[in-house]
């Protein structure tokens, strides 16, 4: 068994990356499990890893489960039945790893490295990390910008457009009793037509 080690830089201003060495005999649901530990993504999102080229375009795709959008006979391999060894065809191998198709959590794999196992040591491990890994959910506030609007009906903390003792828009004042807190005033103010 030959040990593989990955640079994994994770699509973000961050530009933090993990270093993580894997057998070759170990299975790319292998390596998804190790990438999400590493950058403390612990949801239970839909991923897929696509075999690359030096320009990082994506090739044949490892889902992690089938969602069945393959042509009738063109079903995809997934992770748990792929071993790392099974597509490495260059000394400077690339992966493309998706993570959560909502939010696009992107990973650039590459291969830096190949080695004999040590003895007593358990793979996949992380052997460097660099940079803060963003939040898994930052993504969450970017997908709701702009689309809801804050709450008009909210209460709370409202700010008003008049100051203490100053009269509104109507000509009310703001210390008038004869409101309540969502600006109707008593029947009693009506005048004598409306009884």
């Amino acid at each position: 068994m030959r040990i593989y080690r990955f640079r994994v830089l994770i699509d973000h201003e961050s530009e933090a990356f993990r270093d993580i060495e894997i057998g070759s005999e170990q299975t790319f649901l292998d390596l998804h499990k190790a990438i999400k530990e590493a950058f403390a993504f612990i949801g239970q999102e839909m991923a897929s890893f696509y075999v690359s080229d030096e320009n990082w375009d994506k090739g044949p795709e490892i889902p992690l489960a089938d969602l069945g959008f393959g042509e009738e006979g063109d079903t995809p391999a997934l992770m748990d039945q792929v071993y790392i060894s099974d597509h490495m065809r260059s000394t400077n191998q690339r992966f493309v790893y998706a993570y959560d198709f909502l939010h696009m959590w992107m990973f650039m794999v590459e291969l830096i490295q190949a080695s004999t196992p040590e003895a007593g040591v358990t793979y996949p491990r992380v052997v460097m990390s660099m940079g803060t890994a963003p939040d898994e959910h930052s993504k969450e506030d970017d997908l709701t910008a702009g689309i809801l609007p804050d709450d008009p009906y909210a209460m709370g903390d409202e700010e008003h457009a008049y100051d203490e003792g100053d009269d509104d828009e109507w000509g009310r004042s703001s210390e008038d009793e004869d409101h309540d807190e969502f600006g109707h005033g008593s029947i009693d103010d009506l005048g004598d037509e409306y009884r």
